[in-house]
């Protein structure tokens, strides 16, 4: 087990996390408008995750979601509060918080480098399944249905935005002092 996963936080820590509060921000106002908006935010979740690490990473979200959960627009749209996270496609932002929980508890742990695509695999499935059924539940319909509207499109471009992601993170990593 890692030693240092519950010291406490530092000020370099906590300008990584406010820096990471304010990137997640930035790429949810990135959106393209559909029904299940496209924006970068799954970019800037896992960007965060891995640049920062499971633990202050995991703050940095939950930070996140929490300032837009009272009401800071920092989702998409320039939308915040309570309502966004019941709307239909509120599972998805959920669903960042469960993930930030997984990488939260792996951080606990030395793992080899390959592992973390995988974990990052695993996360993008359950945001898929969190967004998904949050869907179903909300609008009502069959879950195919709420896979071929929520989902499918995403795949492919999600799929890119965790390689740059991760890319401009271990790029970072290299140069952090």
């Amino acid at each position: 087990m890692k030693e240092n996963a519950l010291k406490k936080l530092n000020t370099r820590d906590m300008a990584y996390i406010a820096l990471a509060v304010a990137v997640n921000a930035v790429c949810a106002f990135i959106t393209i408008p559909a029904t299940v908006p496209f924006t970068l935010q799954v970019f800037g979740i896992f960007f965060t995750l891995e640049y920062l690490g499971g633990r202050r990473g995991a703050i940095a979200v939950w930070l996140y979601l929490l300032m837009g959960a009272v009401g800071l627009p920092v989702f998409s749209g320039f939308r915040g509060g309570f309502s966004v996270l019941l709307s239909a496609t509120g599972g998805f932002i959920m669903a960042f918080a469960a993930v930030a929980l997984l990488y939260f508890v792996v951080s606990f742990f030395k793992i080899p480098r390959w592992t973390h695509y995988l974990l990052a695999a695993v996360s993008l499935a359950l945001i898929y399944l969190g967004g998904s059924a949050w869907f179903v539940y909300m609008m009502g319909g069959t879950i195919v249905h709420a896979l071929m509207v929520c989902v499918v499109p995403f795949i492919l471009p999600d799929l890119i935005k965790i390689v740059l992601a991760f890319l401009l993170s271990s790029r970072l990593n290299k140069v952090k002092a």
